[in-house]
């Protein structure tokens, strides 16, 4: 199954605490916290976790999504490959399940 997500950075640059508490597991609100481009780290977030959530209905709960790097920076979860892309104020993601 394949997944895809188009977002704006925009779009979460005044979110609450409470919209980020909803959308990140409780390790990123970590990386989230030290992060230089927080709308940015939101937006692909949110942008793999939709693509995740498109390819795999059984993943609604954003929360429940840890979204890793790997030594070499590429994005990882379970058994998705994950690919972003950014130019401006958007930001993409492309899921497949392996």
């Amino acid at each position: 199954m394949l997944g895809i997500d188009l977002t704006k950075i925009s779009r979460f640059k005044n979110v609450n605490k409470n919209f980020i508490k909803k959308i990140l597991h409780e390790d990123e609100l970590k990386s989230y916290e030290i992060s230089i481009d927080k709308p940015k780290f939101l937006a692909v977030r949110w942008a793999i976790k939709e693509a995740i959530y498109k390819c795999d209905n059984k993943y609604s709960n954003f929360q429940e999504i840890n979204i890793l790097k790997d030594k070499i920076g590429r994005y990882i979860f379970l058994d998705f490959e994950i690919s972003t892309s950014s130019e401006e104020d958007l930001v993409m993601a492309i899921v497949l399940k392996k």
